[in-house]
């Protein structure tokens, strides 16, 4: 029996199974999929917790926490793996094109700046010294020269790798389709290839969590949310730096492209990419950058976010079934969140502590649902 079983191989299953095999415990990871296919793919590896949260509290502090680790996580994966991952924590910009948003992003500043986060102000000439390929109707912008970005996709990779050089088992084309429990203790799942057992299951598999979570009667609500993103070609567009903006972001990568997003639209389990999608990404890109509308196009693909009611995610222990958690529930912020996602978790895992996980526990959202339970 192993220790721990984590059903799904996306950023945080493969960032908490990694962090585990550190830890000496021995993992299994079982993926429906591809590693990492759906919202860890639909992603430009942002990493700007100032940009993503409107304000301050446990969810923007969790960001921080988390991107700080980066930088030491990132080189130790490296080293690991033997892939880069290309991190670049070089800065990005949030730009206003009207006297509002300018107005919106003024407000925005004005707290950040008085809780003490590295931010600039930046009007007229000043934008375009950072990024001189930005529009001259930027009127407006916060600097925030701590925060970038990583590869997600690359990222990935050199997670798998690393998983398989610690002796992690990895079980792709695993589809989970129950529980196996004793009592009010969980001991493994029922899946197409058979019975696993652990000491402990987590449950990390995004916009399906609410599913498992309905298997054992309870109503843990995950939201799948499509995100469709587009990729172009760098060559003779020499964007120095990320730029957010109130219709889209634009994310020039190491590997020759720039990243474009990002839609978020309701579409149940349907991952497609549509017309409508991406004609909205690539409108709402290149009144930021005009240089983009002659940028050969690369590619589209799309996602599924898991989002939660509150914005928040999922982590830690299943309310009334032991030897059972959830690590999901990050929306957009997964990329950003794995590190001290899987470091949290892990910590609970082998001390069973919930102090720092208290504003994120799944009892918040915890009821019981009319249908029985169901297990393997």
């Amino acid at each position: 029996m192993t220790n721990c079983l984590i059903v799904g191989g996306g950023i945080i299953g493969l960032s908490l199974a990694y962090e585990l095999s550190r830890r000496g415990l021995s993992v299994t990871v079982a993926e429906q999929g591809a590693w990492g296919g759906q919202a860890s793919s639909a992603a430009a590896g942002m990493l700007a917790p100032l940009k993503e949260f409107s304000q301050p509290g446990p969810l923007l502090d969790l960001g921080i926490e988390s991107l700080r680790l980066y930088p030491e996580w990132a080189a130790e994966l490296e080293a690991e793996a033997g892939r880069d991952v290309q991190l670049c924590i070089d800065g990005l910009l949030t730009v206003a094109l009207t006297e509002e948003e300018a107005e919106q992003l003024r407000a925005k500043f004005t707290w950040q700046r008085e809780s003490g986060y590295d931010v600039r102000w930046l009007t007229g000439a000043a934008i375009r010294d950072v990024e001189p390929l930005l529009t001259d109707r930027a009127i407006a912008a916060i600097h925030s020269p701590s925060e970038g970005h990583v590869n997600n996709r690359m990222l990935l990779q050199a997670l798998v790798t690393a998983c398989k050089r610690r002796g992690v088992t990895l079980l792709s084309g695993c589809v989970v389709t129950g529980f196996v429990a004793e009592r009010s203790r969980v001991v493994g799942v029922e899946t197409t290839a058979g019975s696993l057992f652990a000491d402990e299951t987590i449950i990390a598999s995004g916009a399906w969590a609410g599913i498992a979570m309905g298997w054992l009667g309870l109503s843990i609500p995950v939201l799948p949310v499509r995100g469709q993103i587009a990729a172009v070609d760098s060559a003779g567009i020499p964007l120095r730096t990320v730029i957010f903006g109130s219709t889209g972001y634009i994310t020039p990568k190491r590997d020759g492209k720039i990243v474009l997003g990002a839609t978020e639209d309701e579409a149940g389990f349907q991952r497609e990419v549509t017309l409508e999608g991406l004609t909205g990404v690539l409108n709402g890109v290149m009144p930021y950058v005009p240089a983009l509308s002659s940028a050969p196009f690369l590619e589209a693909w799309a996602g599924l976010r898991p989002a939660t009611a509150d914005g928040k995610p999922l982590l830690g222990p299943v309310p009334g079934w032991s030897g059972l958690s959830l690590a999901g529930g990050h929306f957009r912020n997964g990329i950003l969140l794995s590190p001290i996602t899987a470091k949290l978790m892990a910590d609970y895992l082998e001390q069973g502590r919930t102090e720092r996980l208290e504003p994120f526990l799944p009892e918040r959202f915890t009821s019981v649902v009319s249908q029985g339970r169901k297990m393997g």
